[in-house]
């Protein structure tokens, strides 16, 4: 039968293990957040690249091919990947009317080991004059090995 000094003890015990555990196991979460973040930083530098090279279909490979793809803007809402990839093929004909796209990080938070919020300021000129731009803020999750956008909200 356990005593109180024997169950202060074992709690104590308990105390100091899950204390050696975190000490252990926290530096290999830190690394695993470091690395979600920086394969997110990379895929949206993939899709400027794919963007400013003038491969609107590869820049639009980085969002979640889906229905439940999720696009806010100053005009609602509109949902799936299709319609998203038609409006920018209707947007944006060919190369001349792309511009060059750049953006400024200004927020990035792991929300879970596949899941991450990116926020950034970002801008498209043409011919030396702002086309487009805002603030974006999206919800990209890990998708068979790939980071995704799978929310985008863009003012």
């Amino acid at each position: 039968m356990l005593n109180y000094t024997g169950l202060f003890h074992l709690l104590r015990s308990m105390k100091i293990f899950a204390r050696v555990l975190f000490i252990l196991f926290f530096p290999l979460n830190l690394i695993a957040q470091t690395k979600s973040i920086d394969q997110v930083k990379a895929a949206l530098d993939g899709h400027v690249n794919a963007w400013n090279s003038g491969r609107i279909e590869d820049a639009i490979a980085y969002f979640y091919n889906s229905d439940s793809l999720l696009w806010v803007n100053r005009a609602g809402i509109e949902k799936g990947y299709q319609p998203i990839l038609g409006s920018y093929l209707q947007d944006f004909a060919d190369r001349s009317k792309m511009g060059t796209y750049s953006y400024e990080p200004l927020y990035i938070e792991l929300l879970s080991s596949k899941s991450v919020y990116y926020v950034y300021r970002w801008k498209i000129e043409l011919n030396g004059k702002k086309l487009r731009g805002g603030v974006s803020s999206q919800i990209w999750k890990k998708s068979n090995k790939r980071w995704l956008v799978f929310i985008e909200h863009f003012s």
